[in-house]
This record gives structure tokens, sequence and C-alpha cells, in this order.
């Protein structure tokens, strides 16, 4: 401590003892005393203020640390990645042939495009082409190569394009697109339903069927909402059957 702070101790102390000085006074009425005693402390508060620092030191903000960056999980970017594959090849196909459909070769498309193998595709209305290799390259489709058979490769753009066999058996639909859009657009509200089933104390929450796409698709809608949490999913003709666990 040094001998202005010091000072500046002794002054704050007498200005508490002349106080307490002043109030014994007024008690006892004592007022001569008081007058002098006031006049005291009049002083001390001034002496207390002229050993008052006067330079004030401003501490600098400790400035925050930047947010950091929100990063997509790695499974959600492998799930947008795969729906806008799904999207390339539909507007590529349906771009050479508009009354086209397709569906996977083989059932395990997405795993192979995850690891970066080559896929296929099976067509149907595709002006005679049955088979096509889909080119990705990192969930980027560059190209389709159409097959009339299982290993011809498609004639060049300038050729005639063959017309469809005639006993062409007609292939399913793919759906996947569409019960990726539809889930991905009705996530939010299915999970405040749920939600409130979950207070009612229901067992399962039913989708109608006036609130679902096409019937086709609701095989993938279920595998769809079980990607994304929902593990007992089951559909039938009365709609889709989300089975809630308590």
């Amino acid at each position: 401590m040094n001998k202005k702070e010091w000072k500046r101790r002794m002054a704050y102390e007498a200005l508490i003892l002349l106080g307490l000085l002043a109030l014994l006074l007024f008690i006892t009425r004592l007022w001569p005393i008081l007058l002098l005693v006031i006049l005291g402390i009049f002083v001390a508060a001034l002496r207390l203020l002229f050993l008052s620092p006067r330079e004030v030191k401003t501490t600098q903000p400790t400035p925050l640390l930047p947010a950091p960056a929100s990063t997509a999980q790695e499974p959600d970017l492998k799930v947008q990645g795969y729906a806008h594959v799904l999207r390339q090849i539909t507007d590529r196909v349906l771009a050479d042939y508009p009354n086209a459909r397709w569906i996977w070769e083989k059932p395990n498309a997405r795993r192979l495009i995850e690891a970066g193998e080559p896929v296929c595709i099976l067509l149907n209305r595709a002006g005679g082409y049955r088979k096509a290799q889909v080119q990705i390259v990192n969930y980027q489709v560059t190209g389709v190569i159409y097959f009339s058979g299982e290993a011809a490769p498609a004639p060049s753009p300038d050729a005639p394009k063959a017309e469809p066999e005639s006993g062409a058996e007609p292939l399913p639909e793919n759906y996947e697109l569409l019960a990726f859009e539809w889930v991905e657009a009705n996530l939010l509200r299915l999970n405040e339903e749920i939600n409130e089933a979950i207070g009612l104390g229901k067992a399962e929450h039913l989708l109608a069927p006036e609130t679902l796409p096409v019937r086709e698709s609701w095989e993938d809608i279920c595998q769809e909402l079980q990607r994304n949490g929902l593990e007992q999913v089951t559909a039938d003709e009365s709609g889709i059957h989300i089975i809630i666990e308590q």
C-alpha cells in the first residue's frame, strides 16, 4: 500500500467515524457540536474525493471465439448425394426418352455408389434399350451409356433410335426420389404428430392414404422413414403405420 492509498483509507475511515458521531449527536440534540461534525464530514468527503484516482483504467473486452462452422454430418451428405444422383439419372433418361421408366439393376446400388463402383439401371419404354450404365463421379452423373441387350453398346447419337420391343416386360417405376423428397418435406410435421401421439399415449401413428403420394411409393417411403430413425414402419392398404416405442 503506497502513501496515497494510505491517506485515502484514513480519509474514508474518518468519514465513517464522523458520520457515526453526527448520528449520535443528533440523537442527543447537541446542536453546536453537530454543526462542527457536519463541517468535518464535508472536509473529509472533499479530501476523499481529492485522493480518489483520476485515471480510469479501461479493460479491453475479451474477444469472443468464432462460432464453430456448422457442418452437415457425413450420413446426411451421403443421403443428399444419393438423392441428387437419382434426380440426375431421371433427368437424363427423360431427356432422351420422355416415356421411359427405370429401376436399379441391383438393389444395393446406393452402397455401390458410395464405394465408387459402377452401377447399371434397367429400362422400359426407352426406344428398345433394356439396360444402361451410369457413370458417376463424386455423386455427379457424368454420363449414361445405353445398351440394347446385355452387352451391346449404344449407337452413336446420330443413329436412329430403335423401336420398343413388342414383348418387353414392363418395369416398375422408380419411386426412391419421390419418397426421399416427400419425407424431407414432411419430416418436421411427422415429428410433431408423433410427439402429440406419444402425449396421448397412442401405440402407433397412422399416415392416411390421402396424405401420401401414390400407393406404389409407400414401400420406398417406409424405407426412407427408417433411414431417418423411425425403426418400426409398415405399409398396408389403410396407409403407413408408424409404431411408437414407449
